[in-house]
């Protein structure tokens, strides 16, 4: 146990941890119709990760942690076929972003068949560590293939792919001396499939969904997963 100490010591006097968001929640068809819009509060799966500076240094990679998150998304109708949306993870990033519907009605209609969209999102934020002895900054882009066949006007399964990409960078400006600062920077691809049903009665919206993520980090083995999470909204 005490060969241990001092890499429990450097992790949790330095611990730089980050989120990067699991389940994505979006289903392929736009709202439909001028300002018509959609909010939802989520509790999803997301990934922790924790930088390895048990080595003195940031060279090594990052630690994975399942843990979960409540976020949101609101998303609203400027055309038809057309929404923009805003999507937040707690303790990660926000994305702003664009989805665009190829095939099928729009929630709106409520009619029955197949739903085909793309979407795009794009956003960073900047944090510190609660001791202040980092600086870093995320930043995140998400490209999405959606698939979807309405049942009915009350269910709606899905199928998404996502292709993401988060970097990480920051300064190390306090903590252990043999570390204040490294700048580290990591980058995170990921490639998502993510399958879920939705479930609207009159103006509430609910959904359950798992996804399989392989995530790639820098000077880390790539490591895959399922995660599961669900939300509740309200739609107009």
């Amino acid at each position: 146990m005490v060969k241990w100490l001092p890499l429990l010591f450097l992790l949790t006097s330095c611990a730089t941890k980050y989120i990067i968001p699991g389940n994505r929640f979006m289903t392929p068809e736009t709202n439909g119709g001028m300002f018509k819009g959609q909010i939802e509060l989520q509790q999803a799966a997301a990934n922790q990760l924790t930088i390895d500076t048990t080595n003195g240094s940031v060279d090594d990679g990052v630690f994975y942690q399942n843990v979960v998150r409540t976020g949101f998304m609101y998303s609203t109708s400027f055309f038809e076929n057309f929404d923009l949306f805003w999507s937040h993870v707690g303790g990660g990033n926000s994305l702003l972003g664009a989805k665009f519907q190829i095939l099928g009605e729009p929630k709106a209609q409520s009619s029955v068949g197949h739903r085909l969209s793309l979407s795009a999102g794009f956003g960073g934020n900047e944090h510190e560590t609660d001791d202040g002895a980092v600086d870093f900054k995320i930043e995140g882009n998400e490209f999405g293939l959606l698939y979807g066949y309405r049942l009915n006007e009350m269910v709606l399964p899905y199928l998404s792919v996502f292709k993401s990409k988060y970097t990480f960078s920051g300064e190390i400006v306090g903590g252990p001396s043999n570390l204040r600062g490294l700048e580290p920077r990591l980058d995170t691809n990921i490639l998502a499939l993510n399958g879920g049903l939705e479930f609207t009665v009159k103006a509430i919206v609910a959904k359950i969904e798992a996804s399989y993520q392989q995530l790639d980090t820098t000077d880390t083995k790539q490591r895959s997963q399922y995660l599961f999470g669900w939300t509740i909204g309200y739609a107009w």
